[in-house]
């Protein structure tokens, strides 16, 4: 599962500006809507509603060149760290990003050949592994999903996806990258999940990246039955988010080539610490 976090990972022209994340986007609605910053208010905002009152002030029209001028999707190009996520065997990759960067990484891959799934009537027809657009996709695949009635009416509109997303998560592994895990689809799918197998018989997920979370936030996640990775606690990494998935791309490259199937799992991987 990619989310926001991973974009900005991005290789950017010299005038354009980071893309922002999810919680970056609402200061850019509060902005709109009042004209001012929402200063240290801002993280308790929910930003699906300030998309909503975006909608209901100025129309939907407006929401959505709201987010392709807050986006500039053709203004950045993938990374190598786009690149080297995708090469790695993923049975799907899922992603409630708007930008192409996924898309035009591929360009760079032999294998493996993804499929992009941006139409929920294309999933039946589509073989994995696949990368699928949640949330619409830039610049014309709408509804970009966005408001509050977005999320509400998503398991009718884009109930394909949801299915899809479900049996994943019954069925596979889950790594988020780039993504803090808090997106209402998500939350949803995954209470399901606990409510219809129990969070003991739910399948446990992986939060990768470069953390600085409270106890009581680990707690949470962990009741959530996601495993957050902090790759900071190698010594390599630090602080650097983009090290920190570098590494764990790596290092997962090189797990592909030595890991033998038939010692697997009682192989113990190795992961370089701080000491």
């Amino acid at each position: 599962m990619v989310g926001s976090g991973f974009s900005k990972n991005a290789t950017l022209f010299s005038s354009a500006a980071p893309f922002p994340d999810w919680s970056e986007l609402g200061n850019r609605f509060y902005q709109r809507l009042y004209g001012k910053d929402p200063g240290p208010r801002a993280k308790y905002l929910k930003v699906s509603v300030l998309a909503h009152e975006i909608e209901a002030a100025f129309g939907r029209p407006a929401l959505d060149q709201m987010l392709r001028e807050e986006i500039p999707d053709l203004m950045h190009e993938p990374s190598k760290l786009h690149v080297g996520l995708l090469s790695l065997p993923w049975s799907d990759v899922l992603t409630t990003n708007y930008d192409t960067l996924l898309e035009r990484a591929c360009r760079s891959l032999v294998s493996p050949g993804y499929n992009i799934v941006v139409n929920p009537d294309d999933l039946e027809r589509s073989k994995r592994p696949r990368i699928i657009k949640l949330h619409g996709s830039l610049p014309n695949y709408r509804p970009f999903i966005a408001t509050d009635e977005d999320y509400r009416r998503y398991p009718l509109d884009f109930a394909p996806f949801v299915n899809t997303a479900r049996q994943a998560l019954l069925e596979k592994t889950l790594c988020l990258v780039g993504f803090s895990g808090d997106d209402p689809n998500f939350l949803q799918w995954i209470g399901w999940i606990r409510d219809n197998l129990g969070p003991r018989a739910s399948r446990k997920m992986y939060m990768i990246g470069v953390f600085s979370i409270s106890h009581s936030q680990r707690m949470l996640l962990e009741r959530r039955n996601i495993i957050p990775i902090d790759m900071s606690e190698c010594s390599v990494v630090g602080q650097d988010h983009y090290k920190g998935l570098e590494r764990f791309v790596t290092y997962q490259q090189t797990r592909i080539k030595k890991m033998n199937p038939l010692t697997w799992p009682n192989e113990e991987p190795h992961v370089e610490r701080k000491k």
